[in-house]
C-alpha cells in the first residue's frame, strides 16, 4: 500500500514539481510521455465526467489556483493562500488527449489538469485489487479494508457486523452530534463537504470545491454528501458532484443507482 501510494503521488500529484502530471502542464499542448498511473488515472477521471456531464472535470485546475488553492493545504494552513485571480470555467476535459500506446498525455494549452477529485478513489481501488491479489495464496479469503483520507474501498469477507465507518458532521476531531455509524460490507464509500479545506482571502471564505461551470467554489447546499458506489473512483468524484449539484443532486444520484447520505446546512 505504501509503495502504491508513492508511485501514485510521483505521478498524479498537483504540488510534486516533477510529477508526471505537472510535466504534462507545463507542456500544454504538446504530447507528454508520462507514466502508465497516470494514463489510468486520467482515463478513470474523463469516464466519471462523462458520467456527470462535466460536473467533476479535470481540467478544473486553473479555477483551483485562481481561488487561491495553489500550494498544499498545509502550507497555506501555516502561512496565508495566494492571491484571488479571476474566475476561470473549465469545461475542456474532452480536449484531454490520451495515447495508450504511447504512454502519452496532452493537456489542452492554457489548461491546468488537476485530479484531485477522483485520483484518490482510482488509487484507493487500485491498492485493493493489489493488495488482494498479493493474499490470493493465503489459506483463506481475507478481508481487506483500505482507507484514503476517508475514501474507503473494501474486498473480500467482511466482518460480521460490517467494516464500522463513522460519517460526521464535521471531519474534525472525535465524534460529535450528528455523527453516524454506517456498516460497510462491499463496495466503496466517500464524503464530500467544504468543512475542512477552506482559506480567507480579503475576509472572504474559500473553499476547493470549485464549480467547474462558474470557475468558484460552489455554493453550500449540502453541509456533507456520502456516496456508496461499487467503486472508490465513482464514489469519490460523485459525492463532489453531488456536493455541487444541491437540489438537484437526489435525482441525479437515483439515476446512476447510487445510495447516498446528504446532510444539510442545518443538520438534517
Amino acid at each position: 500500500l505504501r509503495d502504491w501510494v508513492e508511485r501514485v503521488d510521483a505521478t498524479c500529484s498537483r504540488f510534486r514539481a516533477g510529477s508526471d502530471l505537472n510535466r504534462a502542464n507545463q507542456a500544454a499542448g504538446t504530447p507528454v510521455a508520462v507514466a502508465p498511473e497516470l494514463i489510468d488515472a486520467v482515463v478513470a477521471a474523463l469516464e466519471m465526467a462523462e458520467m456527470s456531464d462535466g460536473w467533476y472535470d479535470p481540467t478544473v485546475g486553473r479555477a483551483v489556483v485562481a481561488a487561491g488553492y495553489d500550494r498544499p493545504m498545509q502550507v497555506i494552513e501555516a502561512s496565508a493562500p495566494g492571491n484571488l485571480g479571476p474566475a476561470v470555467p473549465a469545461g475542456r476535459w474532452r480536449e484531454l488527449v490520451v495515447n495508450r500506446s504511447a504512454l502519452t498525455l496532452t493537456v489542452p494549452r492554457e489548461t491546468l489538469l488537476d485530479l484531485g477529485g477522483s485520483a484518490k478513489g482510482w488509487a484507493a481501488d487500485r491498492a485493493l485489487e493489489l493488495i488482494c491479489a498479493a493474499l490470493a495464496d493465503a489459506a483463506e479469503e481475507v478481508g481487506v479494508c483500505v482507507n484514503a483520507g476517508g475514501d474507503l474501498a473494501v474486498a473480500g469477507p467482511a466482518p460480521a457486523a460490517g467494516w464500522p465507518v463513522r460519517v460526521s458532521h464535521s471531519l474534525h476531531g472525535a465524534p460529535g452530534a450528528g455523527d453516524e455509524e454506517v456498516r460497510l460490507y462491499s463496495g466503496s464509500i466517500a464524503t464530500s463537504g467544504a468543512v475542512r479545506r477552506t482559506w480567507r482571502i480579503d475576509g472572504r471564505e474559500f473553499h476547493h470545491l470549485v464549480n467547474p461551470r462558474t470557475g468558484r467554489p460552489g455554493e453550500e447546499h449540502w453541509r456533507l454528501v456520502t456516496v456508496h458506489a461499487p467503486r472508490c473512483v465513482v464514489a469519490d468524484p460523485a459525492a463532489t458532484v453531488a456536493w455541487l449539484m444541491g437540489a438537484d443532486a437526489p435525482a441525479w444520484l437515483e439515476s446512476h443507482g447510487l445510495t447516498a447520505r446528504l446532510v444539510d446546512r442545518d443538520g438534517g
